[in-house]
């Protein structure tokens, strides 16, 4: 029975895949759960990302380093790793997954790489397995950080250090963590937790091993690639390699350690870094809004003085056709007169020539006749008229040698006689007779009134 080494370096060299990485840490994970559950008692914990710290409700002297690593949302459907936005936590808080997104960038291991994924059954506990391989802390806790959203966490702790391994123990673990059918390649997960632990491991071949220890050696059987059997078996090595392997463990966990560390300082610039340029992307937003603000008053601006000047135009103009309407208005109704043009408004007008050079003054009488009474003169009627007319011109020239007072007392009879009114030379006429005749004509079709018109009743 012999190590083999060309098995180990080869299980090494398949480090590439998410589940490498979660065959190297499941059965060391599944002892400091069981760890983890025997400090708490069943007690619930209170977690501190600011002191940072984790700390047992039940006694306070119990105090854990919380690492975040991300958070699960069932309402939002995915994972997001807490390197995303840095400058949030404390880089403390969030080196392990820094170190974590460092190793998978190594591996070429995507789901270590990418801020955020969709959401699958056991994604969140998958991805804290393989944290575990690169970060050297290898207990967790779910912390429930609101409705439907746990926020994953590695936990390291003096009060969390292992004891001396022994077979038993070892033996009680794998036995415990293959129930879970996590594990999938059941000879590199034997190898990396006897090495985590600092226990010797001796392959015979691919289908046997022997795990030695304080306390003794188990032998384990593989069918497949699957642990088939457990039994007892002699040491194959003494104390003095224990011891040195031992301290290989121990080594390896502190140079884990201090690459974390080193990632906390990356942390804390990268995080300065991010919240610069969220800083500048939020200024940059700002004054955009500011813009589009100001773009938006200046059109609300120019759309009120736009209106208001149409208002404004508006105004001016139905102003300019009141004036027109009230200007003309005044000139066809002067106070006390009656134009002739409204009564007759298609008539021509005879009354634009010059009096005669022997007009004299005398007084005027008008009267009407009714359509009804016009007949169609004869011929005897048209003889009577003449005669009629020589007797009338004889009269006036009669009258012209009568006194003035005699003349007033012949037209006094005269209208008297005719039953008309007299009206004197020069008085306001009064229309009343030509409205009188004009109601009882057909009146012209009237032209269709303009807007202003009708809207001001004109």
């Amino acid at each position: 029975m012999c190590t083999n080494p060309a098995t180990v370096v080869s299980l090494k060299a398949m480090t590439t895949t998410l589940q490498d990485l979660i065959d190297d840490s499941i059965f060391i994970s599944t002892e400091y759960q069981a760890r983890l559950a025997e400090i708490s008692g069943g007690a619930e914990w209170t977690v501190d990302f600011s002191a940072p710290s984790f700390t047992l409700q039940s006694d306070d002297s119990v105090t854990l380093t919380p690492y975040l690593l991300g958070t699960e949302s069932e309402n939002r459907g995915s994972w997001i790793w807490s390197w995303q936005e840095l400058g949030h936590f404390p880089e403390r808080v969030v080196s392990a997954a820094v170190q974590t997104r460092t190793g998978g960038a190594q591996h070429g291991i995507s789901e270590l790489t990418t801020d955020e994924l969709p959401l699958d059954e056991g994604l969140a506990r998958k991805l804290t397995l393989a944290a575990k391989t690169l970060t050297g802390a290898y207990a967790h806790y779910p912390v429930t950080a609101g409705a439907g959203v746990r926020a994953w966490i590695l936990l390291e702790g003096s009060q969390l250090e292992l004891d001396a391994p022994t077979v038993n123990r070892m033996g009680q673990v794998m036995a415990q963590a293959l129930q879970t059918g996590t594990a999938v390649n059941h000879l590199r997960a034997v190898d990396s937790y006897a090495k985590l632990r600092g226990a010797h491991i001796a392959w015979d071949t691919e289908a046997t091993a022997v795990i030695t220890a304080t306390d003794g050696a188990l032998r384990l059987w593989f069918d497949q690639g699957k642990i088939s059997g457990i039994e007892a078996a002699e040491p194959t090595v003494g104390a003095d390699e224990l011891a040195r392997l031992a301290i290989a463990a121990q080594d390896q966990r502190e140079q884990l350690v201090a690459e974390r560390d080193e990632v906390e300082r990356l942390a804390a610039a990268e995080a300065a870094e991010q919240m610069a340029a969220r800083e500048a992307q939020a200024q940059a937003a700002a004054e955009e809004a500011a813009r589009e603000d100001e773009a938006r008053a200046e059109a609300v601006r120019l759309a009120e003085a736009e209106e208001l000047a149409a208002e404004e135009a508006r105004l001016q103009a139905l102003a300019e056709a009141e004036a027109r309407a009230a200007e003309k208005a005044k000139a066809e109704e002067v106070e006390g007169t009656v134009s002739t043009d409204r009564v007759y408004p298609n008539a021509d007008q005879p009354f634009d020539q010059e009096p005669t050079e022997d007009a004299q003054p005398g007084r005027v009488t008008t009267s009407t006749i009714a359509d009804e009474d016009i007949v169609t003169a004869t011929e005897d009627e048209d003889n009577e008229l003449l005669t009629s007319e020589g007797e009338s011109v004889q009269t006036e020239q009669t009258a012209g040698s009568l006194a003035a007072g005699d003349l007033e007392t012949n037209q006094d009879q005269a209208t008297e006689q005719a039953g008309g009114d007299i009206r004197l030379a020069g008085a306001a006429p009064d229309f009343e007779a030509e409205r009188a005749e004009a109601a009882t004509k057909p009146q012209p079709k009237e032209e269709k009134k303009g807007f202003f018109s009708r809207f001001f009743g004109l």
